[in-house]
């Protein structure tokens, strides 16, 4: 999987913990890194993206994807996010990224 899908699939898993709680820390965090925003490949604070592409590699095994989102989620330092990220186990996040992966959805794509 891309970078880009890794991001996409921890902003559902974090807009999901958002949805049930309405927390704001939760909610100031998803408002900058919403990937849905513009159509490009990036986030509405574009330094939001830009970190989690510094911190994550360009290419994603799908059986490693929740250790890194999981590190990822670690280094924002925000208690909400990592408490919210820390209600999905891995196999929840497998079949999740399984799902999404099977669907149309925006990801890298490079346009001639």
């Amino acid at each position: 999987m891309t970078r880009f899908e890794l991001f996409t699939m921890v902003f559902y898993v974090l807009d999901a913990a958002w949805e049930s709680e309405q927390n704001e820390k939760l909610g100031e965090y998803l408002s900058a890194a919403n990937p849905f925003l513009f159509k490009d490949i990036d986030s509405a604070d574009p330094a939001v993206f830009e970190d989690f592409s510094i911190k994550t590699p360009e290419r994603i095994d799908i059986e490693e994807s929740y250790s890194i989102a999981k590190q990822y989620v670690e280094s924002l330092d925000i208690k909400e996010v990592k408490d919210a990220f820390n209600r999905v186990d891995a196999d929840e996040w497998i079949e999740g990224i399984e799902a999404y992966l099977s669907a149309a959805h925006k990801s890298e794509v490079v346009n001639d």
